[in-house]
């Protein structure tokens, strides 16, 4: 099972109040929080303060065209991952899709009938959702991935071994049993256990290449466990004697001997391209390992250093962990067609209680201390900090220049989303933490979960499940899922466009575990699964939150984005400036631009009197520009790069 050193958990939930300082776009709405909490030790204390204004986007769900839902799958196994999910959904180059859950109909613990449930959506409808599992014996934790040109393959593990299922045409026929794959490494030093919790996905010219990711765990004693990562590949699928076995690209660094485990890594393929990443440790590093040759070779990426790397939290304090530390999670990760590696982290904060006996932390996690981070591999690696502070590499939230607030860091090309606020709704610590469970550790950050998809212009979408401060059943916050949407052109994230729970049906339903399709067929496209629950917490699981399981369905929903998420006309794409907002504005405006440039910025009045112009060099995402104007109206023109854009603008 996954180390887990949360020996003292201190949530807090609300360093401060926020103060504004980061815009998004169209309408915003005002949040009121009604307590700020501070860490004193292990315990907490409150104390009176409100959160200032901070601009966020009206949710409305496809406000531009229809999105499909369906419920595709029900079970009583609710507990989909010990982390996130991965690698549970495809598409077809015709459009059609599959998913998977873990699926059981028995309301207990024993789950005898335990195993892959699958549907599938023919470019019409979805099937019924299926009574029985997929394989004849009991499984767990499916991964599904295109075979062939219009076939599936299906791993999942179950009955002593690793078990591989194949069928040429997908959602058609029986499943061919095609064996079980090789439990160990040659030079592994245990027999006793085999692989668990797998990744697959296919790659090379047709999808005929298979290449899969898992963990080997045995139990030396109660409290010790030996655990490596592993990986299988087969450039012929459908024999089982072409399978072979090794130790996963983490071991040639030195980190995977008890470091990484049971979901904490996922994997994408396009083309001849793979990457695995490996972001569940709370001891190491993340990891990203790219290959371009479908999976012979591999080369390894820090994506985020952790400063401590390899150090266990029930060390001596004296280890020296002098700064709170940000670091990151749960994570997903696609390959675009251009070949570019996406990844999404959450985030959390956590520090060593020097105050107390050795072994002691603190895991913050809530609003102020909240997001989703977003890097590719033709950014700069391992993710730096603005402040050059490697504790800090992976902060959104950060101390306003107004003691006790804090604020968000400007630049949404590097965070993805957060936990929304709205409007007549505070934000309450008792509604968020359920004491005395391990509920919170399923996410880790409050924001979890993500997913993301990408269309064939490299346009990405990510989900993600967070705590919706509208929803509660009196004592927790029922947890949503919400959508961002990044446009390849203009490099920054559109954040919390869409809530998947805005349907009345969903009201009383709790949104985790989402996954996706990772490459879509159609731009502006995105497929997305997750797993409704009218129950808050988990039946299955050490510390279980339900004391009976309940009947929880697994959604897939197409969503189509609004058209501003998909590319602009490569003609238009030279010009510079993206977007000149926020309107109204009072004492800054933010110029969006996709390239580094020099440019000129002009207010002019309605009597056409220029009041101010100034030069700017502009960098790429956004720039916040500081005016000082009279209020009125203005028309502001950016000329950069030849082109000029004009935008109406209401300084209050």
């Amino acid at each position: 099972m996954k180390k887990v050193f949360l020996l003292s958990l201190s949530l807090v939930l609300g360093l401060g109040a926020f103060a504004q300082n980061r815009v998004m776009k169209n309408d915003a709405q005002k949040a009121v929080a009604n307590s700020k909490v501070v860490a004193v030790g292990n315990e907490m204390t409150t104390d009176a303060s409100t959160y200032a204004p901070q601009a966020s986007k009206s949710v409305v769900i496809n406000r531009y065209q229809d999105m499909e839902d369906a419920e595709a799958i029900w079970t009583n196994y609710d507990l989909q991952s010990n982390q996130y999910v991965a690698n549970r959904m495809y598409q077809l180059p015709n459009g059609n899709v599959a998913v998977t859950a873990t699926m059981s109909h028995e309301a207990n613990q024993t789950a005898s009938d335990r195993g892959t449930g699958y549907n599938f959506y023919n470019g019409n409808d979805w099937n019924d959702m299926p009574e029985t599992r997929v394989e004849p014996f009991k499984t767990g934790w499916p991964s599904i991935a295109q075979f062939g040109s219009n076939g599936e393959i299906l791993l999942a593990h179950g009955n002593g071994h690793m078990q591989c299922f194949i069928r040429t045409t997908a959602g058609e026929g029986d499943w061919t049993y095609v064996g079980a794959l090789p439990d160990y490494p040659e030079s592994y030093a245990y027999t006793t256990e085999y692989p668990t919790w797998p990744r697959i996905v296919t790659c090379g010219d047709n999808h005929d290449i298979a290449v899969a990711a898992a963990v080997l765990q045995h139990s030396i004693s109660s409290d010790e466990t030996d655990l490596q990562t592993v990986m299988w590949r087969s450039e012929n699928p459908a024999d089982i004697n072409s399978w072979t076995i090794s130790y996963g690209p983490l071991h040639e660094t030195g980190w995977d001997h008890n470091q990484f485990s049971a979901d904490d890594y996922c994997i994408a393929a396009n083309g001849h391209n793979v990457a695995i990443l490996y972001s569940g440790c709370l001891t190491n590093s993340v990891w990203m390992f790219k290959s371009t040759d479908d999976g012979a070779t591999w080369e390894s990426t820090r994506v985020w250093e952790n400063p401590y790397e390899g150090r266990e939290f029930d060390e001596e304090p004296a280890w020296g962990m002098e700064d709170t530390l940000f670091m990151p999670m749960n994570g997903s990760i696609v390959i675009d067609n251009a070949g570019t590696v996406h990844v999404a982290l959450n985030t959390f904060e956590m520090i060593h209680s020097l105050e107390n006996e050795p072994g002691y932390y603190s895991y913050w996690s809530g609003r102020s201390v909240d997001g989703i981070l977003y890097w590719n591999d033709t950014q700069v690696a391992p993710i730096q900090s603005t402040d050059g502070n490697p504790h800090h590499a992976a902060r959104l939230w950060w101390p306003s220049e107004e003691s006790g607030y804090v604020h968000m860091v400007n630049d949404s090309t590097k965070w993805i989303g957060f936990i929304p606020l709205f409007e007549g709704y505070s934000w309450e610590n008792d509604k968020y933490y359920m004491s005395g469970t391990e509920y919170i550790s399923k996410f880790y950050g409050a924001s979890g979960h993500p997913a993301l998809s990408c269309d064939p212009y490299g346009n990405l979408a990510c989900a993600f499940s967070t705590p919706d401060v509208r929803r509660d059943n009196g004592a927790n916050y029922y947890r949503s899922v919400f959508v961002s949407y990044l446009n390849v052109e203009e490099g920054y994230w559109h954040q919390i466009e869409d809530d998947l729970f805005e349907d009345v049906m969903l009201m009383y339903s709790e949104g985790v575990f989402t996954s996706a399709v990772q490459n879509t067929i159609n731009p502006g496209e995105y497929w997305f699964s997750y797993q409704a629950d009218d129950a808050i917490g988990f039946y299955w699981g050490s510390n279980a939150t339900q004391t009976a399981a309940t009947e929880n369905v697994i959604h897939a929903v197409k969503i189509i984005a609004d058209p501003e998420f998909i590319n602009v006309e490569e003609t238009a794409a030279v010009d510079v400036i993206n977007g000149i907002y926020p309107n109204p504005a009072t004492d800054y405006i933010v110029v969006n631009s996709a390239m580094d440039a020099n440019a000129t910025i002009t207010f002019v009045n309605l009597a056409g009197q220029t009041v101010t112009s100034f030069n700017k060099a502009l960098t790429i995402g956004e720039n916040t520009i500081s005016i000082d104007l009279e209020s009125g109206i203005y028309f502001c023109t950016v000329n950069a790069n030849g082109f000029n854009k004009t935008t109406k603008v209401i300084v209050k």
